[in-house]
This record gives structure tokens, C-alpha cells and sequence, in this order.
């Protein structure tokens, strides 16, 4: 068993508290901003944009951007941006530079159509850096495959760590499992400290609330990778009060058939919801009951 067949017993944090709008566009193109590589959102006024009360559920988003990452590996840069315009269309927009936009709309009462051509067309402020975005997802995958595993190695589950920690890309004197083996028992608690500040730092800041009239204390949230690192902070910390948008815990699995990641409904669910991987579940469960049953036949001649 491997990372991406089953990772079973960890729970995800919410990330309830942002309540900043998302959006997603509905047309994409590719260009460049000071040589780099980068996707602009495009707005077009038959089609406008779907806004968004906020992100996904930290696990939902999680779960997303880490499937992301696993498939933007090994991809050329203009294949990497293809994806990040495919998944950007079918989830929200990923990066939020300059604010919620959403919000000074609402409250200037803006014309919609003219304020989305300004903003979007004219200024071009949605975009998405193209190579920082992989490395931001690579760097997000690193540190919650890591969350995980300290998680485990914290539980004694030391086979679990190994196989959750087996596709992370890291250098030899890095990796959190090198140092564990290296280190007796008395200073591996010292192991899992190090590798716990190295996750990257969740930042706070003040803002104003524009609906409200309150100043709020607020995770400094301008993407979906910061969004993600939110509910990763209280997934880890077990005074985060972290549990899902919905008012539970909830595990995360990887499927056995596909090797995506998926939300547990079930203690024994081992393969995700897609009707391809369902179909793989069936006709392995057939094969195993065919041999099950020929073993017994053979037992009890």
C-alpha cells in the first residue's frame, strides 16, 4: 500500500472563517508579465463571472489542490498552464491580489459590467503566475503529506508515515523521515518540532469590514494556496478548533483504483465515487470472492 492507494484516519481543519468572495471566469487565455508565463482571467459581459460566499471546505480544497499538484508533475509550462485553466473553470479563480473586489462593488453600487471590463480586461488584476503556482502546489503538497505524517509518527504509526511521506519530493537531508531513523528516542520529539516550523507560516492581519462596520482579526488569505494552508493550521493544531464547514470531522482517503484523494463516508471505503473506480471496487471484489471460494472448495476435498 502507497500513498496513492489509501491514506486513511486524517481529519481536515475548515477554513469557515474567510469570508472573503471567490469567482470563477469562464474564459482564460495565456500570455506573459515580465517573461514569465501567465494565465489571464477574461471577462466577458454575455457570460459574467459565478461569485462565490467565500472557499471551498478546508478538506474540499485541500483534497483539490493536492490532486492538482500530482497531476501538473512533470509537465511542460504550457501544459501546467492548460491545466491551471481547466481547474481554475470548473473551481474558482485562484489568486486574489488586490482584495475583494466583490465587496467594494456591492458597496460603491458600481455598474457590474463595466466595473468586471475595468478590473479584468482593462488591468488585467487576475492572473496567475504560471511557475509560481506549481511551485506554490508543490511546496502545499510537501507540507501537508508532512502535517500527516507527524500526525502519524505522534501516533506511533510509523509504517503509516513511511507511506505517507514515500512521494514527497524533497532532499535527502530534508526529509523528515531520514532524520526520524537517525535519531534516538529520547530527542525524536525534537524531529517533529523542526519539521513542524518549517511548514509555511500562517499569516494574520487586521481588516475592515465593509458590511459589518467591525475591524476583524483575519488569516491573510490571497489564494487558494493560502486558503488551503488555513485548514492545514488547524488540522495541526489541536487547539484550532478544527473541524469541517459543516460541523464535523472529516477523514481523507486516496482512492485505490485512480489514486485521487477523496472525502471518507465510511471507516472501510477504500476507492473513490467516479463510476470508473466503482466499477474497478465491483469487479475486484468478484475476483476476490471467486478465489475465496475456489480456496475453500480445494480445502475441503
Amino acid at each position: 500500500m502507497d500513498l496513492k492507494r489509501e491514506l486513511t484516519n486524517y481529519e481536515i481543519g475548515g477554513i469557515g472563517d474567510i469570508k472573503k468572495h471567490t469567482l470563477r471566469f469562464h474564459s482564460y487565455r495565456i500570455g506573459t508579465e515580465s517573461g514569465k508565463l501567465t494565465v489571464y482571467a477574461e471577462y466577458d459581459p454575455e457570460n459574467s463571472p459565478t461569485v462565490f460566499e467565500g472557499y471551498p471546505s478546508g478538506q474540499e480544497l485541500l483534497i483539490e489542490l493536492c490532486n492538482l499538484n500530482l497531476e501538473l508533475r512533470g509537465k511542460s509550462p504550457e501544459e501546467c498552464a492548460r491545466v491551471l485553466i481547466r481547474w481554475s473553470m470548473e473551481n474558482i479563480h485562484p489568486c486574489y491580489f488586490y482584495g475583494d473586489n466583490v465587496a467594494h462593488l456591492e458597496w460603491n453600487k458600481d455598474d457590474p459590467a463595466s466595473y468586471w471590463d475595468v478590473m479584468v480586461n482593462a488591468l488585467e488584476c487576475y492572473y496567475v503566475h504560471v511557475e509560481e503556482m506549481v511551485q506554490d502546489l508543490e511546496r502545499l503538497y510537501t507540507d501537508t503529506m508532512t502535517a500527516f505524517a507527524i500526525r502519524s509518527l505522534m501516533e506511533g504509526k510509523v509504517a503509516d508515515a513511511q507511506r505517507i511521506y514515500e512521494n514527497v519530493r524533497v532532499p535527502e537531508q530534508e526529509s523528515l523521515l531520514r532524520e526520524w531513523y537517525r535519531t534516538d528516542d529520547a530527542h525524536r520529539p525534537a524531529v517533529l518540532q523542526r519539521f513542524v516550523e518549517k511548514v509555511a507560516k500562517l499569516s494574520m492581519g487586521l481588516e475592515y469590514d465593509l458590511t459589518t462596520g467591525q475591524v476583524q482579526l483575519q488569516p491573510v488569505v490571497k489564494s487558494v494556496v493560502d486558503a488551503a494552508y488555513f485548514g492545514l493550521a488547524r488540522f495541526m493544531a489541536v487547539n484550532a478548533n478544527a473541524l469541517d464547514d459543516y460541523g464535523g470531522k472529516t477523514n481523507i482517503a486516496f482512492c485505490q483504483a485512480c489514486g485521487q484523494a477523496f472525502i471518507k463516508r465510511g471507516n472501510r471505503q477504500k476507492y473513490c465515487g467516479t463510476m470508473q473506480c466503482q466499477s474497478v471496487r465491483n469487479n475486484r471484489k468478484s475476483s476476490d470472492y471467486y478465489y475465496r471460494k475456489k480456496k475453500d472448495g480445494q480445502k475441503n476435498k
